[in-house]
């Protein structure tokens, strides 16, 4: 589901649920109790009303029909049937879908009373549904063979056309409307029979139980596991299992911070995650800032650290939700091997469907392995591990394609009054399948399914199986540069004539031999006119910019192409300068602005690589944020300097010239260059500092956190948690952590 609904929530995404929740859960699903069970469907997503008659004139039937992808829309009335089609104008089965779908459903409300017309839609389009269009001739990654215009039983709402937001109604009102629906459609069955498209509302089904309790057994062990490393019991929520974890991780990363300090930063972040999830943005743009707590600790020494910690947060809360979701996925598999899809109707159809999946991720892994693409395998690493056996030592095993168990994409349910869902092997496979077939992440769309020969599928999947680990998936530190070119080609972004400037923000205190071999690369390159150098004016433990002209002129100078531009914030000037008139005329027409990168690989986060492609891509996403319509593209990046095994890195080299450590030191240098030359710059300063500092980044930060974090399309609102409530839980994250305010 998506659009003004949003995505339906997986039981781990609330914070308030407790461990005894999702055992209850659990044992709800293995012994068949789940209330209103019904299908999740992989269809093509919208809101749905129907514009009554105003007195002075009667619809035609499919001019009536209203839909809604944001809010938008609904302010706006919703679209029309014309303004729909206008909209995937050109997406041939898509456009054809919707138009089909609509027809079918405009001629079904039409043998409505006026009355339920009323009842169903309000006397303005208020009231919309959420629905889903399922049409063979459009399929995503499930094969239905049935054309439905199929009404989920969640997510209805009567909206605000002033603000375009849901109305405070009772509870139950999503399902009352559901049902009242599904009542009105029974009388019309005649008239939905005519056509293509089958009309209906998702229909409550029975969850068979388990044949036993092994998955249950299993299940339930491992959520102990998890709860024991967090220190957490059955009583507490998913938000005390996260503030355990953070509170480990800062008193690890932070063992100095004082204790104000430490909870600052975990009311920061946790309000920032569950924020974002409800659809407010970060707390930083709501009151918290990172300087009013580096001010509130007093502690400048360790500000940096503070800083590096807050923005990691994401990442972190994707390491602490992540054994969770595991326990809850594997068991989920488990409980969709029973379940079938309903609009899969012909005999021993979903078993070949099943069939059909496994064969294609099977294919999709081995072509993504093959590849040799960085990108790829980075992305493709946890998708493999939900689909692989866990040992009995608790390592990660085989490939096991088995575990796509069902050609159903999962079910939904509700629970203590919210609506959850379970999605087994399907999630992993559509996150596979998505690389594989249509590209993302700036990886290359890879061919279909075309070759895979029906007959043969349960061997392909076999074959699979037997051969692929998680192991087969290295995160390699070569390859993902060989594709620049066809990286190039799914971006869009053609090939410019004329000249180059290549952008590269970053601090360069100290530079070492790879920043300086990527200036190098790019100077040299006779289709390069400029290369600008954006760096911040603050000293990093005492290395200054002057310190820096000095290291470079030992190195041995820098080309005349080569300029610097002074900006506290690099990254965040990178974007910030393609829309300064003054900077931008000074290098002519017909020139492409790229980011400078090598082909340096980091397990800590994107490739310096993917980087420069999210930058291009960003422009190219957002040509609001390009004003002057300058060129951005990519340039092939640097390679990486030999450095005898060891990550180059500008905190490193300041810690091996501070201990006097010149065998790391001069691995950091260019060939031929002095090491004692280089600690009498470094050494006078550097004492006078102590540990920490983090490295310097040469490449992109990703670029809607930087520059255009204020996107429309905000993180989706997530059923569990009331908007009256969001407020509320803030604050008793806070009261948790002992109340503390920052003045």
């Amino acid at each position: 589901m998506g659009g003004v609904f949003g995505h339906m929530s997986h039981i781990y995404d609330n914070p308030e649920m407790t461990f005894g929740q999702i055992k209850d859960i659990m044992q709800k699903a293995s012994g068949g109790q789940l209330e209103n069970v019904t299908e999740k469907t992989d269809g093509q997503n919208l809101f749905v009303s129907y514009k009554l008659s105003d007195g002075t004139q009667r619809w035609v039937p499919e001019e009536a029909v209203r839909s809604a992808r944001n809010k938008g829309d609904i302010k706006n009335g919703g679209m029309t049937p014309q303004q729909l089609a206008a909209k995937f104008a050109g997406r041939g089965a898509l456009e054809a879908a919707f138009t089909n779908a609509f027809r079918a459903f405009a001629k079904t409300v039409d043998k409505f009373s006026d009355e339920e017309k009323l009842k169903l839609f309000g006397p303005d389009t208020n009231i919309y549904y959420n629905a889903e269009v399922m049409d063979p001739a459009n399929a995503n990654v499930i094969n239905y063979d049935t054309k439905t215009f199929l009404i989920h039983r969640a997510g209805h709402a009567e909206y605000d056309k002033e603000t375009g937001k849901p109305v405070d109604k009772e509870s139950g009102f999503s399902e009352q409307q559901a049902g009242t629906l599904q009542s009105v459609l029974e009388k019309s069955q005649d008239e939905m029979s005519k056509g293509d498209f089958k009309v209906q509302v998702n229909a409550i089904r029975h969850l068979k139980a388990l044949g036993d309790d092994v998955a249950l057994s299993t299940a339930l062990k491992g959520m102990d596991k998890v709860m024991s490393s967090a220190g957490v019991n059955d009583g507490d929520t998913i938000a005390d299992y996260v503030i355990a974890k953070w509170r480990n991780l800062v008193n690890k990363e932070l063992p100095e911070l004082n204790d104000q300090g430490k909870q600052l930063i975990i009311k920061r972040v946790m309000s920032d995650y569950y924020g974002a999830l409800e659809g407010d943005g970060p707390l930083k743009s709501r009151g918290l800032e990172t300087r009013q707590i580096t001010k509130a600790v007093n502690q400048p020494e360790l500000n940096e650290k503070v800083v590096d910690v807050i923005k990691s947060y994401p990442q972190h809360f994707k390491e602490f939700i992540f054994p969770v979701e595991s326990v809850i996925h594997r068991f989920a598999i488990e409980i969709m091997r029973a379940v079938q899809s309903a609009y899969i109707i012909a005999a021993g159809g979903n078993e070949k469907e099943v069939a059909r999946l496994q064969a294609l991720v099977g294919k999709a892994i081995e072509t993504i392995q093959a590849s040799g693409n960085e990108e790829a395998m980075e992305i493709l690493r946890p998708q493999l591990e939900k689909l692989s056996k866990i040992e009995d030592d608790g390592s990660i095993g085989a490939v096991d394609l088995s575990m796509i168990s069902s050609a159903a994409e999962g079910i939904v349910f509700d629970y203590d009054g919210h609506t959850y869902k379970f999605t087994g092997g399907f999630a992993p496979a559509n996150q596979i399948l998505g690389l594989f077939k249509y590209g993302r992440k700036g990886i290359p769309a890879m061919a279909g399914e075309e070759d895979l020969e029906e007959g043969k599928w349960a061997q392909t999947a076999a074959k699979i199986t037997k051969h692929a680990t998680t192991a087969g998936v290295p995160i390699s530190k070569s390859g993902v540069i060989s594709r620049i070119g066809s990286l190039n080609n799914v971006l869009s972004i053609s090939e410019q004539k004329g000249k180059y400037v290549v952008l590269i923000p970053g601090g360069f205190k100290p530079p070492h031999k790879g920043h300086y071999a990527m200036l190098n690369h790019y100077a040299e390159n006779p289709d390069v006119q400029n290369v600008v150098v954006i760096n911040g004016p603050k000293a990093r433990e005492g290395v200054t910019q002057e310190m820096s002209q000095q290291l470079f002129d030992i190195y041995g100078g820098l080309n005349p192409k080569i300029q610097f531009v002074e900006h506290n914030l690099p990254m965040r000037a990178s974007f910030e300068l393609l829309s300064d008139e003054n900077f931008v005329s000074q290098f002519g027409e017909n020139v492409t602005f790229v980011l400078g990168c090598s082909q340096k690989v980091s397990d800590k986060g994107p490739s310096d690589a993917s980087r420069a492609i999210q930058f291009a891509q960003w422009f190219q996403d957002n040509p609001d944020k390009n004003p002057l319509n300058v060129n951005v593209g990519i340039l092939s990046p640097c390679p990486v300097e030999s450095s005898g095994g060891i990550d180059l890195s500008a905190s490193v080299m300041r810690k091996a010239a501070r201990e006097n450590n010149d065998k790391l030191l001069s691995l950091h240098l260019p060939k031929n260059v002095d090491v004692n030359a280089v600690k009498s710059i470094l050494a006078t300063s550097l004492e006078e500092v102590g540990m920490g500092g983090g490295g310097i980044a040469i490449g992109a930060g990703r670029a809607p956190e930087v520059v255009g974090s204020e996107k429309e399309d905000k993180p989706h609102r997530k059923n569990f948690l009331a908007k009256e409530r969001k407020d509320e839980m803030v604050n008793e994250v806070m009261d948790y952590l002992l109340g503390i305010s920052v003045g």
